[in-house]
Formats: structure tokens, sequence, C-alpha cells
């Protein structure tokens, strides 16, 4: 199994995403805030997560981008997921893609779509629309 580090401060949403990408294969390894993230991602080899999922907002306003920085420039070679509540704003995604381009973020996940048990991820180029299943590779699929 391949380890995941989950990092969202909601239980909610941290219990449902954890379900979802258990069901996939993966071990989840959850953190509450995006200090204590990088702290388990620091514990390990840089490429021991090959995946993220973070929140944005956790114990300060862009938490999860600060710690996203700070992966990435200790090597972090994984793919990165965004969840966000602020997602489900119209024209968000398309402006957040063009903002977080430099962090090589993979999908972006509107929240509403994790309660709903519907995930729709979001490929950060800009044209390419939201697909239903997590695919690592980064092949989309429809």
């Amino acid at each position: 199994m391949k380890a995941l580090l989950l990092v969202d401060d909601n239980d909610r949403y941290a219990a449902i995403m954890k379900e979802y990408f258990e069901e996939q294969g993966y071990t989840v390894d959850r953190a509450e805030t995006a200090a204590e993230g990088l702290e388990m991602f620091r514990a390990h080899d840089p490429a021991h997560y090959p995946i993220v999922v973070t929140d944005v907002t956790m114990e300060s306003q862009l938490a999860g981008i600060s710690m996203l920085r700070k992966m990435r420039r200790r090597g972090y070679p994984g793919k990165i997921i965004i969840a966000s509540t602020g997602f489900d704003v119209f024209g968000v995604i398309g402006l957040t893609r063009l903002l977080l381009r430099g962090l090589r973020i993979a999908y972006l996940i509107p929240k509403t779509t994790i309660l709903a048990r519907n995930f729709a991820f979001y490929p950060m180029s800009f044209f390419s629309r939201a697909q239903r299943n997590f695919v690592e590779s980064g092949e989309e699929k429809q």
C-alpha cells in the first residue's frame, strides 16, 4: 500500500476523504494542522507520501499553501491535491488554477463534492473538465 498524507482540520471532511483514499488502496496518515502535516512529512524521506491532500485554510488563512511551499523546497516529488470549500464559488477554480501553478498541484476538489461523496477532481490545466475518479498516474479519465 502507498502512504498518503491528509491534512485537514475538519473531522467530517477528513473522515470522508480518508475512507475514499483507503478504498483506492492508500494508507492514510492524517494531520489536523499544517504544522502537524509538515512535521509528519519531515519525519520521512520526501518521497514517502506520493500523494498529499490538504485544505488551504486551517490554523491560519493560507497555512496549507505555506506547508506545501515548504514541502516543495525540501524536495517533495509527489502529487498535491487541494480540497477547499472556497472552490464552490463560481469562477474560483479557474482563478486558483492560475494563481497556484507554481506549486505543481495536480487536482483541486470542491468540498461540496466530498460531502456529497461524489468527488470532483479538477486538473490544473485550464480547459480540463473534472474527473470523478482519482488517477495517480496523471492520465485524465472522464
